[in-house]
């Protein structure tokens, strides 16, 4: 009997942005058609159907449910963990019983009509999101977490309603309900992206540079949904007067190098040559991603390498193979030299400016050898016979016309 039952939504639910009022795009159709909720199974799994209102609106205190083999009595709050199970029947009566339980006295009643809310909140959300603000402020604390809890799991079903609700819970000063807001916001990432890239622009112009910092963090869950609005946020980030919150930002770098390459070069231009070293090795994890027949990217390259930064100079230094010709490459370790002052980076550009086709030692000289032909097996087997013959025959084979002077001739 112990386990979970899973309840698919009766009616679905069209998601309208907080601002416009249109209906959202997801970023996920498939799990929207798929959408479920569940619910742990208990003695209240056991109420007769026709028991479950009548015990959670309050009409009937207690009645007897057998459950794992034993008679066990349950209350209004198990009425009201059993009303899921009525989301297929008439909706008002049901409704109803939940709207009563949330504004109950009784916070056992209301922590049981916080647990089905988002369930029963799929058939009929009115009201019941209105009741969620305020149980946030409930007087018992554990009334106060369920409603948090509570938020979270809503804000990617219903992220227009939820919308002021999250944005005030993002920057609350107790962190229990910050961390609930913040897991609701990452779950909008995945669903709604449009609507999460809203919070997300909102939270980057906050003084508070803590949440500058997670707000940053949450843009590389964005990335594969890039778009305008969401290169906008990255381009701000990385120009962020916190250094925590340009490292976040850059963490977006690589992979969108891999989707959107020319936009990832843009964004990497101005933040190679920031002044917090995660920043920059960041940057140049970017750039060795990109196509390297890119003039632009060659350009900024070249200009990393005549940086005072030693640390970014030798990053780019060390693309220079990857991104020009040997002969290209050896014109430009001849002229960084002339103003190079780090004695690592002067004997790899040293090795680099040598022609070792000209003047490299036997072993790099034999590598730029053109391998020689194959002997065709024709040959192969020709030469394989006449190793089986005697050494004059072989000879007098090979050259027919210069028959073997004797023996006599040779000494006169």
């Amino acid at each position: 009997m112990r386990g979970r039952w899973w309840i698919q939504m009766a009616d679905e639910y069209i998601a309208r942005h907080p601002l416009t009022g249109k209906p959202l795009n997801t970023g996920n159709r498939r799990s929207r058609k798929k959408k479920v909720r569940t619910i742990k199974i208990g003695p209240w799994s056991e109420i007769e159907r026709e028991d479950v209102i009548p015990l959670a609106r309050g009409d009937v205190s207690v009645i007897e449910v057998l459950f794992e083999g034993r008679t066990v009595k349950v209350g209004r709050p198990a009425g009201i963990r059993a009303l899921p199970r009525m989301i297929t029947g008439p909706l008002k009566p049901m409704h109803d019983a939940l709207v009563m339980a949330l504004a109950d006295s009784n916070p056992e009643v209301r922590m049981a009509g916080i647990e089905v809310l988002p369930i029963c909140a799929m058939r009929d959300s009115e009201q019941l999101l209105d009741y969620l603000a305020e149980l946030l402020d409930d007087d018992v604390t554990m009334v106060q977490q369920a409603a948090s809890h509570c938020l979270g799991d809503l804000a990617a079903d219903f992220p227009s309603g939820t919308d002021t609700l999250l944005h005030i819970e993002l920057r609350h000063t107790v962190e229990s309900r910050r961390k609930e807001a913040w897991r609701g916001l990452r779950s909008l990432c995945s669903i709604w992206p449009d609507v999460a890239a809203d919070h997300i622009d909102r939270l980057i112009r906050e003084k508070e540079p803590r949440l500058r910092r997670d707000a940053a963090s949450m843009l590389s869950r964005l990335v594969s949904r890039s778009g305008a609005k969401i290169w906008d946020l990255i381009s701000w980030s990385l120009q962020d007067e916190d250094g925590e919150v340009r490292i976040r930002a850059a963490s977006t770098l690589r992979p969108l190098a891999e989707s959107h390459p020319k936009i990832a070069l843009i964004l990497a231009e101005d933040a190679l040559f920031d002044s917090e070293e995660k920043v920059r090795a960041k940057v140049i994890s970017c750039l060795d991603r990109l196509d390297s027949s890119s003039t632009k990217l060659r350009s900024l390259v070249t200009s990393g390498c005549r940086v005072a930064d030693v640390a970014v100079r030798k990053a780019c230094i060390h693309l220079i193979t990857r991104l020009y010709s040997d002969d290209e490459a050896r014109e430009l370790a001849i002229e960084l030299l002339k103003q190079e002052t780090d004695k690592e980076l002067i004997k790899y550009l040293e090795d680099l400016a040598v022609d070792h086709q000209l003047e490299g030692d036997e072993a790099r000289k034999n590598a730029y050898l053109a391998p020689a032909e194959p002997v065709p097996a024709r040959d192969l087997e020709i030469m394989a016979s006449e190793a089986d013959l005697p050494p004059r025959l072989a000879l007098e084979e090979d050259n027919p016309a210069k028959p073997l002077a004797k023996d006599e001739d040779r000494h006169a």
